[in-house]
């Protein structure tokens, strides 16, 4: 396990912020993400299908485990929450196991909001069949803003 260095504050648009039982914070006894803060950290690719798109495509971005351990999240669970105010509630014991990626790009490009940016979401659907479920499709929230961690 790498240790988690300090946070500096967001210079651009805050487009991610993790509250709840959080060690590593940099505002409010939240942590703020911008864009670049995001591609700061380690970034994965993933090849998968998505319910919701055609074919295979190529997201990239910062894992879920990745960015908890970023904020020394210490909890079982995770409401993630949209820019509409979708949100869902993610058992992080049962996907601790899976490379669960905050995406910010597909096929090479940023996503907008408008194409389901500026943060999706992404199982590894193609990888993982047992994740090929209507309960996981509902935690694949697009346009993601915030993660509370309890």
């Amino acid at each position: 396990m790498s240790i988690a260095t300090d946070l500096s504050k967001p210079q651009g648009t805050v487009i991610l912020t993790v509250s709840g039982n959080i060690g590593n914070i940099n505002t409010n006894g939240e942590a703020q993400f911008d864009r670049q803060m995001l591609e700061q950290l380690s970034q994965t690719k993933i090849t998968t299908y998505t319910p919701w798109t055609e074919g295979l495509h190529v997201y990239e971005g910062v894992l879920l485990n990745t960015l908890l351990e970023q904020v020394n999240a210490s909890g079982h669970k995770l409401v993630a929450t949209a820019l509409n105010d979708y949100h869902t509630e993610l058992d992080l014991e049962l996907l601790r196991d899976y490379p669960i990626l905050l995406a910010t790009k597909i096929d090479g490009a940023f996503m907008r909001v408008r194409d389901k940016g500026p943060i999706w979401i992404i199982y590894p659907l193609s990888d993982y069949s047992e994740l090929n479920t209507a309960r996981h499709y509902e935690n694949m929230i697009w346009q993601l803003s915030s993660l509370e961690v309890y």
